[in-house]
């Protein structure tokens, strides 16, 4: 298809799931949600930063490549490289003198709701989902105020043996602390001087320093559990994220596997609550590949049905999977990177046992899903569109307030650089016998093993911000895909 033709099915795809999309009785958001500091990068910030620290040391941090945040040093080196890489990063900081340091030598300049389970509950919230139910194990007064003003969105809390749902700002813990995120967003063209050194930052992107105060559980408390089946009869999906801040070890002598076991233990409870739901994994980057290892082979596969990823994050899980090779050509992103990042999907899709893999890339989305996936691949690639079509105006608007601001997305173009990345792809499949051109250009290939689907997406040149993009692209196709169930 041309971009005409690409134009006329995103019009019918938005038309399509506006009138499915009530089809969806409630949705269940869990684990993660936090305050986001917002910085924006302008020129000379990051020299005057430099002007108060070593510059020498800064190099070494960045020839180090810190995992974690401690210092001001490893701070500036990630920010560095995250800017002359034009790649987004979500590095963990587990003390407070580092949020202290920001604060002083940087001043935020806005602040909003964050987290992935935070940023998708509102989403869902605001497009008219019958019932959003959110639950976050750290729920204080502060952060629920950054839930949106809306009927549809709940929180189950128990008091007196009894399971109520309200709205967050009702069903908050009053002793609870807030978890404060620093994203610091960097523009595209930037100049950079960096010792003798310049670049030129090559494209919008953030830094995210995600907050690990020690208090953090990736858990479902004792009362909520035992009332599962209170609520959860009549959700037909479930999106869990935020398990990147599960520790190996925690203070109270628990490990990881503690908390891997009560998340699997809360997905089987969802699924017979309802034979027939669907759980959704949103993936994100994480630095210590032991819980990466765990995520993925322990919570992901056999369990849950769906995965969201972006390009580094399916490098990432490839990696820690064994495959190491197709991991170093997906992140190279070399002539043939869109051909591993297909190969890659292949692979976790089958290693994993999923039903779908939805990787959202700039400019194109592939989504691999498996043969006995229950909607057609027709409806599955509507799903696509319309989470583009979220996505950028997302983009556009900085934040979705009701379900009609999507439609502005159907004004943005569809990237060229997407169509070009896509045909290489075709090529790569035509050549290898999985189908023809034809069958290719039309977005929808099936093979004896899984069927693959493949759109060029509506790019922002200039988004107003980059963070909750990837949500809000992965939580609306899903959302998209219970309603075609």
């Amino acid at each position: 298809m041309d971009a005409d033709e690409w134009e006329e099915r995103y019009a019918k795809a938005y038309e399509s799931i506006s009138s499915s999309i009530s089809n969806v009785r409630g949705v269940f958001v869990a684990y993660n949600s936090n305050i986001d500091a917002i910085k924006h990068i302008h020129s000379g910030d990051i020299e005057r930063l430099l002007k108060n620290l070593d510059i020498e040391k800064v190099q070494e941090k960045i020839y180090s490549y810190p995992r974690q945040i401690d210092t001001p040093y490893d701070f500036l080196a990630r920010l560095l490289i995250a800017m002359r890489d034009g790649k987004a990063a979500e590095v963990p900081t587990y003390s407070t003198d580092i949020h202290e340091w920001l604060t002083d030598n940087f001043v935020f300049d806005s602040a909003r709701m964050g987290g992935q389970a935070g940023i998708i509950s509102n989403l869902l919230a605001s497009m008219d989902m019958k019932r959003v139910i959110a639950y976050i194990p750290w729920l204080s007064r502060e952060q629920a105020n950054y839930f949106v003003e809306s009927d549809n969105l709940v929180h189950p809390i128990v008091r007196d043996g009894k399971l109520e749902l309200l709205h967050p700002t009702k069903a908050y813990n009053p002793e609870y602390k807030s978890k404060v995120n620093w994203i610091i967003e960097f523009p595209k063209d930037l100049k950079v001087n960096f010792g003798e050194e310049q670049f030129i930052v090559p494209r919008n992107n953030r830094l995210i320093i995600s907050s690990r105060p020690p208090w953090i559980r990736i858990d479902i408390s004792d009362e909520v559990y035992s009332h599962l089946t209170d609520f959860c009869g009549h959700v037909d999906g479930a999106i869990l994220s935020g398990y990147q801040m599960i520790k190996e070890d925690y203070e109270d002598g628990t490990t990881y596997k503690d908390h891997v076991k009560n998340s699997v233990d809360l997905i089987e409870s969802l699924k017979a609550c309802n034979p027939d739901v669907r759980i959704h994994v949103e993936f994100t980057s994480i630095q210590n590949k032991t819980i990466r290892s765990a995520i993925l082979n322990d919570i992901v596969k056999s369990h849950v049905h769906s995965l969201g990823l972006d390009t580094v994050e399916v490098a990432n899980a490839l990696n820690v999977l064994g495959h190491e090779e197709l991991a170093y050509s997906v992140i190279s992103k070399g002539e043939n990177a869109i051909i591993s990042l297909y190969e890659g999907a292949v692979r976790l899709l089958h290693g994993l046992k999923l039903e779908r893999i939805h990787i959202h890339s700039l400019g194109y989305y592939i989504c691999v899903a498996s043969t006995d996936c229950p909607v057609t691949p027709e409806d599955h690639l509507e799903c696509l569109l319309f989470s583009s079509c979220a996505a950028a105006s997302r983009a556009i608007m900085g934040d979705i307030k009701h379900f009609d601001d999507i439609e502005f997305g159907l004004d943005v173009r569809i990237s060229q650089k997407g169509m070009d990345e896509i045909e290489k792809l075709g090529t790569y499949l035509v050549r290898q016998g999985v189908c023809s051109m034809d069958e290719f250009r039309d977005g929808c290939i099936r093979t004896p093993h899984h069927d693959v689907l493949v759109n060029p997406t509506k790019v922002v040149e200039d988004p107003v911000g980059t963070v909750g993009i990837g949500d809000a692209i992965s939580a609306s196709a899903f959302v998209a895909m219970l309603s075609k169930m």
